[in-house]
């Protein structure tokens, strides 16, 4: 297995970036670049270059120790994230929602009742679910020019185009309970300007 880590980055957010440089594999790294010409950019480095067997997605404003990392590569299924909170101020709201999604929506519910919470997330390892926010998603070649990797909306939504793309495909949107990442969504705003890239190698 040889994956490309992808960390599209308008923030410098020091308790993420600490961990970056523990994560033992290469780094496509895009900085103060829009979403979509990151992941454009992305898409076409991982087509290019066959030898990476999956890409995984980090945001920069999600913690990700390697230990974590590690996990959710051994995952036998062909895309798999862990899981985090939707905010600081919500730790025990998960970024995962049940199967039954309405994929015909524009965007996905984002009501407190319309995600899991530690509470109310089945007590299994592997859970299938109907959307999940790619809290470090691994995702197969395998499946990969399969997605259309792209946002659901000009404004993004990237994560939701992902869970729409897995339920047409009949793919099994899968996440891993145990590796619970904490998502530190409010320490930035992001920063779009003189944006450049680079590949960081092992």
């Amino acid at each position: 297995m040889k994956p490309l880590l992808f960390m599209p980055s308008p923030r410098d957010i020091p308790e993420v970036k600490r961990l970056w440089h523990l994560l033992p594999y290469d780094k496509f790294i895009v900085k103060y670049k829009p979403q979509k010409e990151a992941y454009d950019e992305v898409k076409r480095y991982f087509l290019d270059y066959t030898e990476y067997t999956h890409i995984v997605l980090c945001p920069d404003d999600l913690e990700i120790p390697a230990y974590a990392l590690n996990i959710l590569l051994s995952s036998p299924f062909e895309t798999t994230s862990g899981i985090c909170n939707i905010d600081e101020s919500q730790p025990n709201v998960y970024d995962i929602q049940p199967l039954g999604c309405d994929y015909s929506r524009e965007k996905p519910l984002t009501t407190k009742e319309a995600f899991y919470t530690k509470e109310t997330i089945p007590d299994k390892q592997y859970l299938e679910v109907g959307h999940g926010g790619s809290a470090c998603r691994v995702i197969s070649r395998s499946i990969f020019d399969k997605l259309s990797f792209t946002g659901a909306t000009i404004a993004g939504w990237w994560d939701w185009q992902i869970s729409k793309d897995l339920h047409k495909l009949k793919i099994s949107n899968m996440v891993n309970t145990t590796v619970i990442l904490f998502h530190r969504r409010n320490a930035q705003k992001p920063v779009i300007n003189n944006g450049y890239s680079f590949l960081l190698k092992n």
